[in-house]
């Protein structure tokens, strides 16, 4: 394969990593400037500022919500179920005038039976990184968590869960939020939150209030009641999600250490066996699927 520069720009963040033809990671870069703070949809400038140093005859490859309609280049999404190929045949080129090539991977659709349309952009290329591990069952936290389902390669089908949204929007929006103070994390409160979800987990709009009673009758200290809202939230994310799941199935966790902990506390609190998995794993998707493009 040839060498080329994986750009994975999401809602919040930018990442951009120069690979080498052996798929090693030579040079990166991130910034906290994703689709949503670049104003006036000045993203060739805003991309420049952060590789413009960077060999601009390398192929970008491009995966995220840069695709969607709010981002660079909309791209129409491919058809659940997809393999790499799907994706591959779907690429949209755009050549900018700093005469850098960029290839932009779509996401995906699917018409899910619960809510009829759910939506993927970005997470689908870091599954396809990391189908060497065999597993079937991927979880890709954050903002909107996704849970996707693989056979045969394929991403077969997946489910969005607004988590991380909606613990901001509680946190820093709500009378919930009143009694918080900032602190570290509370394990054991975190903990308590997602056992409390998994002992009713249709209950969830009842036991949110108990975020502010407990600080209110001090059975928790104020700088743990974040702590146990995330664990209501991601425990109640985690009992839907495996609802129907063999409780033998495997899941790997797509994310950083550090954000993907709390999704492996709540599935081994589960019963459920789980690992994480390689935090770069989109890269190596992005590298497939562009091979299978004939771009590298």
């Amino acid at each position: 394969m040839k060498p080329f520069i994986s750009l994975d720009w999401g809602t919040s963040s930018f990442r951009a990593y120069e690979v080498n033809a052996e798929g090693k990671v030579v040079n990166q870069t991130s910034a906290p400037e994703g689709i949503l703070a670049v104003k006036d949809q000045k993203f060739e400038e805003t991309l420049e500022t952060h590789i413009g140093s960077w060999d601009k005859s390398l192929p970008v490859i491009a995966s995220g919500m840069i695709t969607s309609r709010q981002g660079w280049v909309e791209c129409a999404y491919a058809e659940c179920p997809a393999d790499a190929s799907a994706l591959a045949k779907s690429i949209t080129t755009k050549t900018t005038t700093s005469a850098r090539n960029i290839h932009f991977i779509t996401g995906l659709h699917y018409e899910s039976p619960s809510i009829g349309h759910d939506v993927i952009r970005g997470e689908e290329t870091q599954v396809f990184g990391a189908l060497a591990t065999g597993a079937k069952h991927f979880i890709t936290p954050g903002t909107h968590s996704k849970w996707i389902d693989v056979e045969n390669a394929q991403v077969i089908g997946f489910a969005t869960y607004m988590t991380g949204e909606s613990f901001a929007l509680y946190k820093n929006n709500s009378i919930l939020g009143r009694l918080m103070q900032d602190g570290p994390q509370d394990d054991k409160a975190f903990a308590r939150g997602i056992e409390k979800a998994f002992s009713d987990p249709a209950a969830l709009l009842h036991q949110l209030f108990s975020v502010r009673t407990l600080g209110l009758f001090n059975d928790l200290p104020p700088e743990s009641l974040a702590s146990y809202l995330s664990g209501l939230l991601v425990g109640q994310e985690v009992a839907h999600a495996t609802i129907g799941h063999d409780q033998s199935a495997a899941y790997l966790v797509l994310a950083s250490p550090a954000l993907g902990a709390a999704y492996i506390t709540a599935l081994k609190l589960a019963g459920l066996d789980v690992k994480l998995g390689d935090p770069l794993c989109a890269i190596d998707g992005q590298r497939l699927i562009a091979h299978e493009a004939g771009l590298i």
